[in-house]
């Protein structure tokens, strides 16, 4: 898992430090990473970027240790006295990136690794796991204690109850008679208060945690009727959103992480699309697209939201050499800067990213598959949301 620590340091490198930044398949169950497989690809594709050998010979080195770990993707970060390797809990695209550093992969990155809360409830327990980075950790644990009336309690579950006057085994003058229902609803209102209560105080306690998370998203686990008993006790202006909703087999209150894990994903799956559909549709209702027209107005200062393709590496603009006044285009006759003469550079968009949110106060919002797709092919792979 790459820390805050981790993320502050390697985006506080230098401008001009010359870095491998790479994210690289390593898990061993993949069919491409069999044999001598992921050592081949990796080679090839750290040739292509263009990475000196000492450099590239400390990866290739490393490889075989990165797949004994426990991460499925491996985040390199190689430099002069610089050799970082984070495992990640999730199978990421490979990226491979030599020279400056590229401080907005690391952006694009975590897109990829959605956080969320997940609530796993039953009668008995509320479990609270947070995913982050591909890996869920439970960090609470909560046992609702059920009503216990002793022999009363066992009465009623026996569907008996005691009769006054009626002789009883042995000429007792108690005996039994059939269970009372009232007594029987009582106890069940007083167990259903019991209940009430407790997914009350988790509810609480739930948004206290979220929102010191600055986590939106919460996934619901246990039998239909409980999490309805439980969104009851939800108030109306949460600090989260409730994205879904599945169970697991052999209850909540002692089922594995793993479990768990593998049923939420195509709801976060699913989450992601629909939320990425609707930038598409407000993008088509309010939205700038083509990339100079785009670029003007964010020059302007105009654009509040910049939506792009999720390897923004793949995308090519121009921009000033002189970074004191910048201007940027995607005009290829454009060979000098209008502003001050200073000439053009063939870059990517990935290695503006941090200019253009630094300068004009940008979000930027990553589009990924289909959606994606759709936004190179529909709207030039380029869109601004105006400010006004």
């Amino acid at each position: 898992m790459i820390s805050r620590a981790d993320l502050q340091r390697i985006q506080s490198f230098p401008d001009n430090a010359m870095l491998l930044m790479a994210v690289v398949a390593v898990n061993p169950a993949l069919p491409d990473n069999e044999g001598t497989a992921l050592q081949t690809r990796a080679k090839v594709r750290m040739q292509e970027a263009g990475v000196p050998p000492t450099v590239m010979n400390q990866v290739l080195t490393d490889l075989h240790g990165a797949q004994m770990s426990s991460g499925k993707s491996a985040l390199y970060i190689i430099g002069e006295d610089v050799f970082e390797r984070h495992d990640i809990q999730a199978d990421l695209p490979e990226r491979f990136h030599y020279g400056r550093p590229l401080k907005s992969m690391l952006t694009g990155l975590l897109d990829l690794l959605p956080s969320a809360a997940v609530l796993a409830v039953d009668r008995e327990w509320a479990r609270l796991f947070l995913l982050q980075q591909g890996e869920l950790n439970e960090i609470t644990r909560e046992e609702n204690v059920r009503i216990d009336n002793g022999k009363s309690w066992d009465a009623m579950a026996q569907g008996t109850r005691h009769v006054p006057g009626t002789p009883g085994a042995g000429g007792s003058a108690q005996g039994s008679g059939p269970r009372s229902d009232s007594s029987a609803d009582l106890f069940q209102n007083r167990e259903d208060a019991e209940q009430q209560r407790f997914y009350n105080g988790m509810a609480k306690e739930l948004g206290d945690i979220l929102r010191l998370g600055h986590i939106r998203d919460l996934i619901l686990v246990g039998p239909g009727e409980r999490l309805a008993a439980f969104r009851a006790e939800l108030p109306d202006k949460a600090p989260f959103e409730v994205i879904g909703e599945t169970n697991v087999t052999g209850g909540t209150g002692w089922v594995n992480p793993a479990e768990i894990l593998e049923k939420i994903q195509p709801i976060l799956e699913a989450h992601r699309q629909q939320a990425e559909e609707g930038v598409l549709r407000e993008i088509q209702e309010h939205g700038v697209m083509e990339l100079e027209r785009v670029l003007e107005m964010v020059q302007e200062g105009r654009i509040y939201q910049l939506v792009i393709p999720e390897d923004g590496a793949q995308f090519h603009l121009y921009r000033s050499h002189n970074r004191e006044v910048p201007y940027f285009t995607g005009k290829k006759d454009v060979p000098e800067s209008p502003l001050d003469g200073s000439l053009m550079e063939y870059v990517t968009l990935e290695e503006v990213l941090p200019d253009l949110t630094d300068l004009y106060g940008l979000e930027v919002k990553r589009l990924h598959g289909d959606q994606a797709n759709r936004l190179v092919q529909e709207f030039g792979g380029l869109a601004g949301l105006p400010r006004y």
